[in-house]
């Protein structure tokens, strides 16, 4: 399942009978990552937060999708699913790009998707022509500040930025000196203070912050 913190192994079950729609082959690709995978499987998104990813997609009709963090490409399957747009995604990691194209091209989608083999934070140094109505950030939790500061550049005036992982177990509401959750409790006081966006934290997965730009009256 997804080893969300927030639920019991009864409670996901009963969400994943329920919520989730996987394909097949986004099923099979997901149970590969576990078992072939398991020391790494965590950077993967839970089914619960690729189908929230989907439904944020067709609601807002984005066809224009940035991605920083691929792994085995299983959110960018889903993501590219639900869209009749195109994906650009981003990772310094090429190690799983083979076996993420693969499970593209089974499900029919991989016109659909762009792999940039790079440094996250520099690639978005070069977007200088692009723009995107939809940004999910899943890649080192230590930038997220200069990557949340790229992506309003970036963004359309109707797109939404999606950051992941930040809750982080749970660790956020913790006093503690792990350097990376002082990083993201950083983070989304940041985003809390600077009032540029509406944001929303959702308890989703490993935590889920919506920003949306603020509609000015």
């Amino acid at each position: 399942m997804s080893g969300s913190f927030l639920l019991s192994d009864k409670l996901e079950r009963y969400i994943h009978k329920y919520g989730i729609n996987e394909t097949n082959i986004e099923e099979e690709l997901r149970l590969l990552t576990l078992k072939e995978y398991s020391k790494s499987a965590h950077l993967q998104v839970s089914p619960d937060q690729s189908e929230f990813l989907k439904i944020l997609i067709k609601i807002g009709d984005y066809k224009n999708i940035l991605e920083l963090g691929t792994y085995l490409g299983y959110s960018t399957l889903g993501m590219a699913l639900a869209t009749s747009g195109q994906i650009l995604t981003i990772d310094k990691d090429d190690r799983f790009i083979k076996i993420a194209k693969n499970f593209w091209e089974k499900s029919k989608v991989d016109h659909k998707i762009k792999f940039k083999n790079g440094i996250a934070i520099d690639e978005l140094e070069k977007l200088t022509e692009k723009s995107f109505d939809m940004i999910f950030v899943d890649a080192d939790k230590t930038n997220n500040i200069r990557y949340y500061e790229k992506c309003k550049r970036l963004l359309t005036n109707d797109g939404i930025v999606i950051f992941d992982n930040i809750l982080w177990k749970g660790k956020v509401s913790e006093d503690t000196k792990d350097p990376k959750v002082i990083k993201i409790k950083e983070f989304n006081s940041y985003v809390k203070n600077d009032n540029y966006f509406e944001i929303s934290l959702i308890s989703i997965g490993d935590g889920m912050m919506l920003c949306k730009k603020r509609i000015t009256k």
